[in-house]
C-alpha cells in the first residue's frame, strides 16, 4: 500500500480519536456533601453522596435525626442512567438522567412505626414498612420528596471546580422540566479520595 492510499484513513482515524476525546461527559468520581440541616426549623440533619461512572450515576442520601447527623434516620438509595451529555456555557455541563428505583430503607423502630402511622405523608402511601428493608418508592410522593417513576427522563446541570461537583437539581429536586437550569444550587459535593 503505497503512501497516498494510507494517508486518508490516518487522517479520518485523527478526526474520529478528536470527536470521541471531545464528547462532553460528567466528571468521574466520588462526592459527599457536608451535613445540612433539613425538616421544619433545620431540626434533622443529611448527607447526600454521588457517583458518576461513564452513564451511570448513583446516588446515597442519609437523613438523620439531629441537625447534627449524629443518629441515621432512613437512606435512600438511587440509580440513574445518563441517556444526554452537553456541554453548555461556563464551566456548566447539561445532562439528562433515566431514572431507576428509588430505595427507602427505615432504619429504627420508631422510624418505622412513624412512617406507618403517617403512610398518607411521610410513609409515601405505603403503610406495612419494615425496618431495615428497603421499599422502591418510584413514583410516590414521601414528603417532602416526589419522586418520579422509572425511566422518566430529567433534565439537570453540574458545573465542577477543583474540589467537587455542584448540582442544579440533585438530591432534592426530582421534578421533572423542559429546559435546564442556569445556576447551581448551594449543596457542593467534595471528591472523595479513592
Amino acid at each position: 500500500m503505497n503512501t497516498l492510499s494510507v494517508l486518508p484513513l490516518i487522517l479520518i482515524s485523527g478526526a474520529f480519536a478528536d470527536a470521541v476525546r471531545a464528547a462532553p461527559a460528567l466528571p468521574e468520581g466520588s462526592y459527599r456533601s457536608h451535613c445540612m440541616p433539613i425538616g421544619k426549623d433545620g431540626r434533622h440533619g443529611f448527607i447526600a453522596g454521588v457517583t458518576i461512572e461513564g452513564r451511570k450515576l448513583t446516588a446515597t442520601a442519609q437523613n438523620y435525626a439531629h441537625s447534627n447527623c449524629d443518629i441515621p434516620t432512613v437512606r435512600l438509595s438511587y440509580e440513574g442512567a445518563l441517556a444526554e451529555i452537553a456541554e453548555a456555557e461556563g464551566q456548566r455541563i447539561d445532562f439528562v438522567q433515566k431514572t431507576g428505583p428509588f430505595n427507602y430503607t427505615l432504619l429504627s423502630d420508631d422510624i418505622t412505626a412513624y412512617y406507618n402511622k403517617n403512610s398518607a405523608t411521610a410513609g409515601c402511601g405505603i403503610d406495612d414498612w419494615q425496618t431495615d428493608v428497603p421499599r422502591n418508592v418510584a413514583g410516590r410522593t414521601c414528603a417532602p420528596f416526589a419522586f418520579p417513576s422509572e425511566g422518566t427522563l430529567l433534565k439537570d446541570s453540574v458545573w465542577s471546580d477543583d474540589d467537587g461537583i455542584t448540582f442544579a437539581r440533585l438530591p432534592l429536586d426530582w421534578s421533572t422540566r423542559e429546559t435546564y437550569p442556569e445556576t447551581p444550587s448551594a449543596i457542593h459535593f467534595l471528591r472523595i479520595e479513592d
